[in-house]
């Protein structure tokens, strides 16, 4: 059995924007009301993790909230990582960063290799609106392209995650301008996933929401578009992802749900705060412990 990442989630489901399309508040797997977790579980999970990792090569923080909200427990758990595993991802909206730069460089010596940022939009305030980041004004505005930079000068790699939207990119040409931005900036990879929602969904505004939203066939035209510009494909990964190569950029087409059709894959296993440790996001069933 192959799995491909250790999602490891942090916190609570608190977070501090308010993405209507939000995948998290869509799935049914719950999470304590409380940021602590069971140690006890976390040494067994990284235990199964080390033993059956046919393929594993990264850690991926992450939350039904916003994981930067427990900065402690971050800590807490990159520490206990201790380099077990060869690439250590966060997950972010990315708002918090900026007041964050001394961690992050602590995170980065303890192993933390990634930063993944979530976004919509190249304009900072067209980003925030659709993601309900308040845009308020002044220097604590938060600026997706700045915190870029500040990231770069940890030292940390940092991921694009552009979920595309009719209201946002969708478009082909949109998603270029993206690239363009993304190469200028010295992004180290980017993805591109359509807003979807999963089969089960048990939060009827999200889906009503993303109903309207959803561009269908969006990733597909992107696909047809990058393959008629000659884009080198440089990999094609299990779940269907594809990335390729776009004048030097990383540019990843994938998918917002963790599922895949290989009976020999599940993708990941995933670790709650309260010391379940799953396969899924969807069903509270999807358990190992």
């Amino acid at each position: 059995m192959k799995t491909h990442t250790f999602s490891i989630v942090v916190g609570t489901d608190a977070c501090n924007a308010n993405c209507p399309f939000c995948i998290a508040k869509m799935t049914a797997s719950e999470v304590p009301k409380t940021p602590d977790f069971d140690q006890g579980r976390f040494n067994t999970a990284c235990r199964i993790v080390e033993m059956a990792s046919d393929g594993l090569i990264t850690v991926l923080l992450t939350g039904k909230g916003e994981p930067m909200l427990y900065p402690h427990q971050i800590t807490q758990y990159i520490e206990q990582i201790n380099f077990r595993f060869p690439l250590i991802e966060l997950q972010t909206n990315g708002t918090l960063i900026k007041d964050n730069l001394e961690l992050l460089r602590h995170w980065r010596d303890e192993g933390l290799t990634l930063v993944c940022i979530s976004m919509t939009h190249v304009d900072h305030i067209q980003n925030n609106s659709l993601m309900g980041i308040p845009n308020g004004g002044g220097p604590r505005q938060y600026r997706l392209w700045e915190t870029v930079e500040l990231l770069q000068e940890t030292g940390l790699n940092v991921r694009l995650n552009c979920t595309m939207l009719k209201s946002g990119i969708h478009k082909p040409e949109d998603a270029e301008r993206v690239i363009t931005k993304c190469a200028m900036a010295g992004v180290d990879q980017l993805t591109f996933r359509e807003v979807e929602m999963p089969d089960r969904v048990v939060n009827a505004d999200v889906a009503a929401w993303i109903k309207e939203e959803k561009p269908v066939g969006a990733a597909k035209k992107l696909h047809h578009y990058l393959e008629m510009k000659e884009a080198t494909r440089l990999l094609e990964l299990p779940h269907g992802a594809i990335v390729y190569d776009v004048n030097g950029q990383n540019v990843c087409i994938s998918n917002c749900l963790t599922g895949t059709t290989d009976p020999n894959d599940i993708r990941q296993l995933i670790f709650f705060p309260d010391g379940r440790v799953a396969y899924d996001w969807r069903y509270p069933g999807a358990r190992i412990l």
